[in-house]
């Protein structure tokens, strides 16, 4: 399953993965990208109560990491494992590229 890489309108990093929507905040991705940091994955988990209200709630679904050699990220969900080459997260944020592709990260030994 691919996933894709998209700007949102509040400098959050949008991931769509199947149905799966997953967010990294604006202050989550400048650590990500300048310090390399580990950064949480969330997700909008949202529940309609029996009286009909709806109630929302934000949830960590999995992270984001620069891998060692600093050219990719590697983001971690409920939903796979994803790598995408850092110069293309880098060109989302800034608005250079309207989406990215992420790619299934296939642990090393596997067929």
């Amino acid at each position: 399953m691919n996933g894709t890489l998209r700007p949102g309108a509040d400098e959050t990093l949008h991931i769509f993965v199947g149905r799966g929507h997953f967010r990294i905040a604006a202050d989550d991705l400048r650590a990500l990208l300048s310090r390399g940091k580990t950064v949480p994955v969330t997700t909008e988990e949202v529940e309609t109560n029996e009286d009909g209200t709806v109630t929302g709630r934000t949830a960590i679904v999995g992270h984001a990491a620069v891998n060692p050699a600093g050219r990719a990220v590697k983001v971690f969900t409920t939903v796979g494992h994803f790598i995408v080459p850092l110069v293309s997260v880098r060109r989302v944020v800034r608005g250079e590229a309207a989406s990215a592709p992420l790619f299934p990260l296939i642990p090393e030994g596997c067929p």
